[in-house]
């Protein structure tokens, strides 16, 4: 089996949806496609749920309605064209859909729970269309699995491995069709208490490798607006080149420093499982992508990606001679108030007296972690900054990537370098104002042999 996953952007009108379901009918083979949201939807709805919230009822009324004429009177008549039919069962399958929103207008005592439940409205009603899609178009009639069947987080927001296995893997097996096509919800579950809840993080992404994982699929494949991962980004530097081959540990690399096409977290169940992912272009299908797995090209940097609104926060130990708190003690505080203020470190290191911690700004979490540890250091921090993430296969026994790497930006102050940690990646921070000037100059120096060099500094 292969898992299909095709984004908002790829789904995003009707005829990118008949697109979707015709390259979808032509590939052989058991199939489950997953599909997110038509393009705005879910933003849309988010913009629903705080309307209701600040207790704007007629706004969030007129919302709803300009959400219905949208589907009812646009997107339906134009994907279903001359097809009366099919115009009215999509119009019957997105009217509950739509009536559900409009009651929570009504709903007074409002609740984080009821916000899930209409952000997962988006998802419901792109699956509604494209089941009709395939039925009328490409004769096929899609086997149904409702993610709210079987997708579901932990207490700690955590997917469910065991249980998602549990009830989906039953579900495919039961179904002995060798070119079975399945259909399902990306981004939304259930949580621990039985309730509408969503993946977060990697949305319908994780959804298709959860998916993936539980089914022991042959590959899985993302389908974006975008031939595959780039070998930096396209809207800063021109002429970027598709990185055809990748690991799990350099995509994941990628993507914890701002590659948008794949979240980190959506990576790992797939490097568990060994499942191969391959990132493919829905407006050239033809074009090869980019193909992550347990392979990849050896002695090699393949790709930059950067992440914006980083800080970094400097710890110099005091020496008091009332206070006998070891290096040990010290780190165990400071994990722990960290932990606390919901900071998640991209980088945490110690020399001597003094810890460097690289972290998203926070203008409360931040100053309160300096704060907190007062008592044992003197604290300070310095913002605007970005992490570049320099990716590839060049463990520290490779000689020369670092000098060829730093060679690239002597011309940019560097605030902080990270090397070691990971055989995948060198991390430089540095002031976000240089960003576009460093990828720049990394990318004539790195990848000089696969474009020539644009005219972006002029």
């Amino acid at each position: 089996m292969i898992v299909l996953k095709f984004g908002g952007t790829s789904v995003g009108s009707p005829d990118r949806i008949r697109s979707v379901a015709h390259l979808v009918a032509n590939i052989p083979g058991r199939k489950a496609l997953v599909l997110s949201a038509m393009a705005g939807t879910t933003n849309d709805l988010v913009t629903l749920t705080e309307l209701i919230t600040s207790g704007e009822r007629d706004r969030a009324t007129r919302h709803v309605e300009m959400l219905r004429s949208r589907y009812i009177d646009n997107v339906v008549p134009e994907l279903f064209a001359g097809h009366e039919l099919h115009q009215q069962l999509a119009e019957e399958a997105l009217t509950p859909i739509l009536d559900s929103l409009l009651l929570q207008t009504l709903n007074e005592a409002f609740t984080h729970n009821d916000e899930k439940q209409i952000l997962a409205c988006g998802e419901m009603m792109c699956t509604a269309l494209m089941a009709l899609t395939l039925q009328l178009y490409e004769g096929i009639t899609p086997h149904k699995l409702l993610a709210l069947d079987f997708m579901r987080i932990t207490h700690e927001g955590r997917p469910d491995i065991e249980y998602i296995a549990q009830r989906l893997r039953p579900m495919v097996e039961e179904v002995r069709d060798a070119e079975a096509l399945f259909l399902t919800e990306g981004y939304i579950c259930r949580n621990a208490f039985g309730e509408v809840d969503n993946l977060r993080r990697g949305g319908s992404d994780y959804s298709a490798t959860l998916i993936g994982e539980a089914v022991q699929a042959e590959e899985i494949q993302i389908w974006t607006d975008i031939d595959g991962l780039h070998n930096n980004d396209p809207r800063v530097v021109n002429m970027t080149s598709p990185v055809r081959r990748l690991s799990f540990g350099e995509a994941a690399e990628l993507a914890r420093c701002g590659a948008k096409i794949l979240h980190p977290a959506c990576i790992e169940p797939a490097r568990r499982a060994g499942i191969p992912v391959r990132l493919l272009n829905t407006l050239d299908p033809s074009a090869p992508g980019t193909l992550i797995s347990h392979v990849t090209n050896r002695d090699m940097i393949k790709a930059i990606s950067a992440k914006d609104g980083m800080c970094v926060v400097t710890l110099l130990l005091k020496h008091l001679s009332n206070s006998d708190v070891s290096t040990g003690q010290f780190l165990v505080t400071l994990t722990e108030a960290m932990h606390r203020l919901h900071i998640e470190p991209d980088i945490l290191m110690a020399s001597g007296d003094g810890y460097v911690i690289v972290a998203e700004e926070d203008s409360e979490a931040i100053p309160a972690l300096i704060e907190e540890m007062t008592p044992w250091a003197e604290g300070s921090v310095q913002s605007d900054l970005s992490i570049l993430a320099i990716v590839g296969d060049m463990g520290w026994h490779r000689i020369g990537f670092e000098a060829r790497i730093l060679e690239a930006v002597d011309d940019v102050a560097v605030r902080l370098i990270c090397y070691g940690t990971s055989s995948n990646s060198i991390d430089l921070v540095i002031a976000t104002e240089e960003k576009k000037r460093a990828m720049i100059y990394l990318s004539d120096h790195l990848f000089a042999h696969l474009r020539t060099p644009g005219p972006e500094l002029l």
